[in-house]
């Protein structure tokens, strides 16, 4: 029998299905591709460990990752982490105007989560 290799979003859903929050930190480290998998990913979770690891990519270089990153937190992020986000949105550059408006709309939508 033959085992298919599983790709890196199968792994991270299986990870996420497990709750090894752990293992799936480790992917905050890897390529844009790694990290906009590992913010689709955790989309599926139902549990507030995961909001820890979406902070960490909130906050990385990456303006398509932080988007990915928004759209995740408000599925399952709650008002919590609006402090979180402002503090993440002061540190954009006023020039980044789709990003701040993202950041915005997404600590809006959280104050709403109570």
């Amino acid at each position: 029998m033959f085992f298919s290799k599983k790709t890196p979003e199968e792994k991270m859903s299986k990870m996420v299905s497990r709750r090894d929050w752990i293992g799936l930190s480790q992917y905050v480290y890897g390529d844009k591709e790694t990290k906009l998998a590992l913010a689709k990913a955790l989309a599926g979770s139902n549990d507030n460990s995961c909001i820890d690891i979406l902070l960490r990519l909130a906050d990385v270089d990456d303006d398509d990752v932080k988007v990915a990153t928004c759209e995740t937190l408000r599925k399952v992020g709650t008002d919590h982490v609006t402090a979180d986000l402002q503090q993440i949105l002061l540190k954009t550059p006023q020039d980044k105007v789709a990003l701040r408006e993202e950041l915005s709309n997404t600590i809006q939508e959280l104050h709403k989560k109570k």
